[in-house]
């Protein structure tokens, strides 16, 4: 008999649960321990993909918590397939940090976002999160084009 290794929905929903809390208390340590060593967080708005715990880290230390300090996902609604979660919902923040090297704007935004969460060997693989970029920008007052060019300069080619 060949054991399962897909995660029920309890689980899943389970670790999400832990990995929001994490991130509503800023605790890095704690987020990281949701995830695969080999974790990824893709921005899909900026096309940028940090690949590793190290890599995972440092976007959140210096993408989402210091451009964002503030930044708070409100999830309206989950989905479940195997081995994945859906989430959407509204993503608010304020603009008052460095945002991929981008001067603050100052401006609060509220913005739809979804998350595509993947699972395996029990943790999450990744996340990979979208939201309407030039809305963002609009509402929080920083300027679209400045961010386009300084997420295209940290990609790295195929």
């Amino acid at each position: 008999m060949t054991r399962s290794t897909t995660m029920d929905v309890t689980d899943m929903r389970r670790l999400f649960e832990a990995h929001r809390e994490a991130e509503a208390s800023r605790d890095i340590d704690a987020i990281l321990t949701t995830f695969v060593p080999d974790c990824f967080l893709e921005t899909a708005a900026l096309g940028l993909r940090s690949q590793g715990r190290t890599a995972v880290r440092a976007a959140y230390e210096q993408q989402y918590f210091t451009a964002f300090p503030d930044l708070a996902p409100q999830d309206q609604g989950i989905a479940f397939g195997d081995d994945v979660l859906a989430v959407w919902g509204v993503l608010r923040g304020t603009s008052l940090g460095e945002w991929i090297g981008i001067a603050p704007g100052g401006g609060g935004f509220e913005v739809p976002f979804a998350n595509v969460v993947p699972f395996r060997e029990g943790l999450m693989a990744g996340e990979t999160i979208y939201f309407d970029l030039a809305t963002l920008c609009e509402q929080a007052r920083i300027p679209l084009e400045q961010i386009r060019a300084a997420a295209a300069a940290r990609r790295t080619p195929p």
